[in-house]
């Protein structure tokens, strides 16, 4: 394993305090990790939301984009990728106060691609917020 559960989670406080875009999540927190497979959880409050007090969809987008590199980071061969496609559903919407699990996995990581998968869900409900496809190249 390249990364152990507390490098990784260094790693991702090290992204979300940084001054870059990912500090968007700074409340977004690391619930569990196993080898490709990553779960974190966020409190959805009023600077996540768009104009109908919803979760903003570009944030969805970054929530998929971060939490499936980090299940790609907590694999054998730890390399973070550069995205190359990724895609987003949007089921239902969260509400203000709602917390949302983002649970990510990665579905297969060849010689050059990995392909990831990531849920939103309502972790009251289960009911699914939004769901993410996300490729990325790992170079040779």
């Amino acid at each position: 394993m390249g990364f152990t559960l507390e490098s990784l989670k260094e790693a991702m406080k090290y992204m979300v305090e940084s001054q870059g875009f990912d500090r968007v999540l700074r409340k977004m927190k690391l619930l569990s990790a196993t080898p490709g497979k990553v779960v974190c959880e966020m409190k959805v409050e009023e600077e996540h939301t768009n104009r109908g007090g919803t979760l903003h969809g570009g944030l969805t987008a970054t929530l998929v984009d971060v939490v499936s590199t980090a299940a790609l980071l907590y694999t054998e061969r730890a390399v973070p990728g550069v995205s190359v496609d990724m895609n987003i559903t949007y089921t239902s919407a969260a509400k203000i106060g709602e917390e949302v699990l983002i649970t990510a996995q990665i579905l297969k990581q060849g010689r050059n691609l990995a392909f990831a998968t990531v849920d939103l869900t309502n972790k009251t409900t289960g009911k699914l917020i939004a769901q993410g496809r996300h490729t990325k190249y790992l170079g040779k």
